[in-house]
């Protein structure tokens, strides 16, 4: 090998050991995550029997960390600058009593007011594609997430509420919407009729990438001690790598509170190929990260599977905490299978847990 050849090589391995080391080391220095353990989705309760029930299952299910607390734009604020908090300042008590830690997740999209499209706002007109929503197929709308009148008004909404709940020991995280459809993932409406509105809107991969710049600001900025959830969705007909990209900006800028969700757990078999799931473990020794079940595991359903494999796959991804849907999280005995089946499989360790389920012919791939 010749002298120059060598020494190339001698420094292409130095730069290796360097990055590793560096990498390592910015791995052991990240804090520890904001959110652990079992997690259960709620939305805000309607009367007062709601709450009480609400109160009952929460305090009576030692297997909880926290609550998602769920609610839609326009549900609160039905008229302009003029929010009305009643119901989610009775449901924080709730959780004020009991000592619970909560995360507050504000829906646009779908649930965005009347009154943001009166003021000029430019609408999106699609229909609801999901076929397990009870809504299929019908007409809806959503502003287009890059207008100056939709984020004026979202943007203030998302202050009234910093500057309510930021100060909330117990409030331990908001989630990072912005554009989104009828959830708070990344989805937005993409049939091929969708793709071709889009598309004549012009550069709206440019354009919804600085949205989701500005509303990772907006939201940490209003919330500053708190963890930002991203709850990862392939966008319309972009590649992955505008997801990373976000992903990139939001780590880069909020090291230990930016977190990302995968929001399509199963228990059918390994996730591995999905794409969401894939993206976390690309990312799992470097961001904050978690899960929520794709669907209910109180009965045995196609869609869900089982709470082992489920189990499996989070230990895979290394997952720091748990979404439970409502019925699940709300159920003592099914919050108490799935910590012990989590439990379990973190002792064992994923390759470890992955040969007792073979075993014990509960593997499924």
């Amino acid at each position: 090998m010749s002298h120059s050849r060598a020494y190339r090589l001698s420094s292409l391995l130095l730069l290796l050991v360097v990055g590793l080391t560096g990498f390592a080391q910015a791995a052991s220095e990240r804090k520890p995550p904001i959110r652990t353990g079992i997690w259960v989705m709620q939305k805000l309760p309607e009367d007062p029997s709601s709450f009480e029930e609400f109160s009952s299952h929460v305090r009576s299910n030692s297997h909880l960390s926290g609550v998602c607390l769920n609610f839609a734009w326009k549900t609160i604020e039905k008229e302009q600058g003029k929010p009305d908090f009643t119901a989610l300042d009775k449901t924080v008590d709730v959780l004020r009593k009991l000592n619970m830690k909560y995360q507050l997740c504000l829906k646009p999209g779908a649930n965005t007011p009347d009154f943001v499209y009166n003021q000029g706002a430019q609408a999106f007109p699609t229909q609801v594609t999901n076929p397990h929503r009870a809504d299929v197929g019908q007409a809806i709308r959503i502003p287009v997430p890059w207008d100056l009148i939709y984020e004026k008004d979202f943007s203030s909404i998302i202050q009234e509420l910093g500057q309510r709940y930021a100060s909330d020991p117990l409030c331990v995280s908001v989630v990072l919407t912005c554009a989104n459809f009828v959830s708070a993932e990344m989805h937005l409406p993409k049939t091929r009729g969708d793709i071709s509105r889009w598309a004549a809107l012009g550069h709206y991969d440019t354009k919804l990438l600085e949205v989701y710049k500005r509303y990772t600001d907006e939201w940490a900025t209003a919330f500053p001690k708190q963890e930002v959830s991203l709850h990862l969705a392939k966008v319309l007909d972009l590649p992955i790598s505008f997801t990373e990209q976000i992903v990139d900006y939001g780590a880069s800028k909020y090291p230990d509170r930016f977190t990302i969700q995968n929001c399509q757990l199963t228990g059918r078999r390994e996730d591995i190929g999905n794409k969401t799931y894939e993206l976390v473990l690309r990312y799992r020794d470097r961001i904050h990260h978690g899960f929520q079940s794709l669907a209910g595991l109180s009965h045995p359903n196609d869609r869900m599977g089982s709470v082992e494999m489920a189990a499996l796959n989070v230990v895979h991804a290394q997952g720091e905490y748990w979404e439970l849907w409502h019925g699940d999280g709300m159920s003592s005995a099914t919050s108490a299978a799935v910590a012990k089946a989590w439990d379990d499989a973190k002792q064992a360790g994923y390759e470890g847990y992955k040969q007792k389920l073979a075993a014990e012919g509960k593997y499924r791939n």
